[in-house]
């Protein structure tokens, strides 16, 4: 197989760009998605009567002979049909079950969560977003590999008398599933080798999925291809999010050693595989990005890091795109002249990064029962989050508002907006005689929301697979073929379930008010503030100015603040970690804030004592409310990493906004290091950078079109400054004005 030596990027950015959007697909290749929908329930309801897992591997069988595809002179990976993650074809079927579910197990589970959700106080749902398949597997085994596997399984479960109607039905789903992905891969093939302009990129992606009919991956090229392929199979078709496309310099770089030792690619077709490769992701344009990570620890104490882990760096640099998502892992033994590349990178602009500490991952993992040896080769996934690789998944199961409770302490649990009761009394405002009351009426308020959710969570979370059988990902993972039971719902030995915060900050703040002008000063009374919140501070602004300016605020080393922040954050992982959740496993703390909860769990929140006006955005992650952390980097490391980041094993990430002059030159890169550095020292997680003044912030928000390439970093993913709301380009406004001091 040869290919062209000279890049051809540019010329073929177009398609590549529309290639998520508006494919230029030939409708005499397959069905419209529309009709595909229409013809998985017609399907769906002629075989009722078989188990799930059989019923949608036939709609998925369905799906790959029906759906449209391309194979184009302009991309080195193939086109599918069904390329929108907001309408896919089986949709209809998995939402048919899970009204089953609803109707069939949930009638008093529901209108809790409904209240919750309404109220703000925390959000819920059945997670089908956070898989990662065994890639080693499919790397050493091929798609076939992985269908033969599966069978010698249930051979051996044949054999031994253990094949149950359970087992029948999940070995059956897998069965199908495979032989429609071989079916799948010859199709394009053969789609490829119909085209008669003899276009030497066609031809090579022909050679190449024949490559991946046949077996495992022998080069650069098809390595790259099977990722691609795998993940757009799972997520499009067997609607399966795939949350980590792998430790890509650790288990691309043989692939990419061979093919330069044997002269079969040069470095420059090397780089083009990974230019276009990663050009799919950016053009996918998923809003939380698809992650992939570099680094790590070997077994000998050496870093992964590599030469292939350089190459990655550049071509995305050169890319300037927000997705994919790069996640470092960052120990004593990375590189220096590494991190110096992946530092300068976002101090130019390109923020799609977050760095993770092995050190404390391997803290929090330990803790929680996982070995040493699963805690160093841990697949990192989703935003920040890590699991045991191949052996665990983590479902997110509900989303807490921190700064909620505190609201609900001062209504006696029924929610002031909506009238939900939330079902916890803790007493009214004047029997709070001390600071002390008041704070144990909010932990109350926080532990009944915290119950509610996993009573719900617990409710739902054994149907998992039921509502959505994983055919694709279960057959990729070992301990769910020994089993015979879903990986994803409870067929894996880590089958975690995640409870996810905003409003940490915000909430510290408020309590931190209340102590200082109800309690301490006593500016004003519980139930004078009570209804001056009530109002949104109307006719109270020189008071709310008071609240709001008040130094006592998270993220500026505070001591007495973060003994506060680090109580209630130890209140959560006791209360949190370790319960038995409904799959067999355990739920798991966590300091993450999901995309945009920061603002939809603040419009549903009142006014509130640290000078937030009604319906505001709160804090997000571990990070301080936006604009509060007035003393510097130094002082918000300090205040974060007075949490015990191990006792929230599920994530601890923070956010740092730097402005440019601080981080310019060496001196700058150096700086940064030694940020890093300290963070993993004190034990933080994981830790991501925005660098920009405000000046600049504010001449894109007036002229957008100058600034058309400027990333910002938000919660977990990377967007352009122009795609953010008003308000969310006002918050980050509002912080670099705070940093430019």
């Amino acid at each position: 197989m040869t290919v062209t030596e000279t890049a051809a990027l540019e010329q073929d950015k177009a398609y590549l760009w529309g290639k998520f959007t508006d494919p230029p697909l030939d409708p005499a290749t397959g069905l419209d998605n529309e009709t595909l929908k229409a013809g998985v329930l017609a399907l769906a309801a002629t075989l009722k009567d078989l188990p799930h897992p059989v019923v949608k591997a036939r709609a998925f069988e369905y799906v790959v002979r029906h759906m449209r595809i391309d194979v184009s002179s302009h991309d080195w990976f193939v086109t599918f049909g069904c390329w929108n993650r907001w309408d896919r074809p089986l949709d209809g079927l998995v939402a048919a079950w899970d009204r089953q579910v609803d109707a069939a197990h949930l009638a008093a589970t529901l209108p809790i969560m409904e209240r919750l959700r309404q109220s703000g106080a925390c959000g819920m749902g059945k997670d089908f977003d956070h898989s990662v398949p065994d890639w080693d597997a499919l790397f050493a085994l091929g798609l076939p590999g992985i269908r033969d596997r599966a069978r010698e399984h249930r051979r051996r479960r044949q054999d031994g008398g253990q094949m149950t109607p359970q087992a029948q039905a999940y070995f059956d789903g897998i069965e199908i599933t495979y032989a429609a992905i071989d079916e799948l891969l010859r199709r394009f093939r053969d789609h490829a080798l119909r085209r008669t302009d003899g276009d030497e990129r066609v031809l090579a992606c022909a050679a190449c999925l024949d490559a991946l009919i046949q077996g495992p991956p022998t080069n650069t090229y098809e390595v790259l291809h099977l990722i691609y392929l795998y993940f757009m199979i799972s997520e499009y078709v067997d609607r399966l999010q795939v949350r980590s496309l792998g430790n890509l310099d650790r288990t691309v770089r043989p692939y990419v050693r061979r093919d330069l030792d044997e002269g079969r690619f040069t470095e420059a077709q090397i780089r083009e595989f990974f230019a276009y490769f990663m050009m799919q992701f950016a053009s996918i344009a998923n809003p939380w990005g698809h992650p992939f990570y570099l680094g790590g620890t070997r077994d000998d104490g050496g870093s992964e890091i590599n030469e292939l882990s350089y190459l990655i760096l550049e071509e995305f640099d050169k890319l300037r795109i927000c997705s994919p998502k790069l996640q470092i892992k960052i120990a004593p033994n990375t590189p220096a002249p590494f991190l110096d590349r992946a530092v300068d990178m976002i101090r130019r602009g390109r923020s799609s990064m977050v760095f993770l500490c092995e050190p404390s991952i391997r803290r929090a993992m330990m803790g929680y029962g996982a070995t040493e040896e699963e805690a160093r080769t841990c697949d990192i996934t989703g935003c920040y989050e890590f699991v045991p690789r191949a052996r665990g998944n983590t479902t997110i199961v509900a989303y807490l508002n921190m700064l909620k409770p505190l609201e609900l302490a001062m209504y006696d649990g029924v929610d002031p907006h909506t009238g939900a009761d939330l079902g916890c009394r803790t007493g009214d405002l004047a029997s709070m005689a001390t600071f002390d009351d008041f704070h144990r009426a909010y932990l109350r308020q926080l532990g009944h929301i915290i119950e509610c959710a996993i009573r719900c969570a617990n409710d739902f979370e054994p149907h998992l697979a039921f509502i959505n059988p994983t055919n694709v990902y279960s057959a990729t993972i070992a301990n769910s073929l020994q089993t015979a039971r879903d990986a994803f719902a409870d067929g894996s030995i880590y089958n975690l379930s995640s409870i996810l915060t905003a409003g940490l900050a915000t909430a510290v703040d408020a309590m931190m008010a209340v102590r200082r002008f109800v309690f301490r000063d006593r500016a004003v009374s519980l139930e004078q503030l009570k209804d001056i919140l009530a109002a949104d501070w109307q006719g109270h602004e020189t008071l709310r100015l008071r609240m709001l300016n008040a130094p006592d605020k998270y993220g500026n080393g505070i001591e007495e603040v973060d003994f506060y922040a680090a109580t209630l954050a130890r209140y959560l992982a006791n209360k949190i970690n370790m319960r038995p959740n409904g799959r067999g496993g355990f739920y798991l703390a966590s300091m993450h804030t999901p995309p945009r909860y920061y603002l939809t769990h603040g419009q549903k929140t009142g006014a509130t004592p640290d000078g937030r006006r009604a319906g505001q955005e709160i804090s997000r992650n571990v990070s301080p409310t936006m604009g509060m952390d007035v003393n510097g980097v130094t002082a918000l490391i300090t205040s974060v990493t007075r949490i015990d980041s191990a006792g929230h094993p599920g994530d601890f990430p923070l956010d740092v906004m730097l402005h440019p002059a601080t981080v310019a030159g060496d001196e700058g890169l150096a700086a940064m290091r030694v940020l890093l550095n300290t963070y993993m020292e004190r034990h933080g997680v994981a830790i991501q950078f925005n660098v920009f003044d405000a000046d600049t912030l504010v001449d894109a928000q007036a002229h957008p079109d100058r600034y058309r390439s400027l990333q910002v970093r938000v919660c977990g993913w990377n967007v352009h400054f122009n795609d953010l709301s008003r308000e969310e380009q006002d918050m980050f406004i509002r912080r670099a004005r705070n940093i430019m001091g």
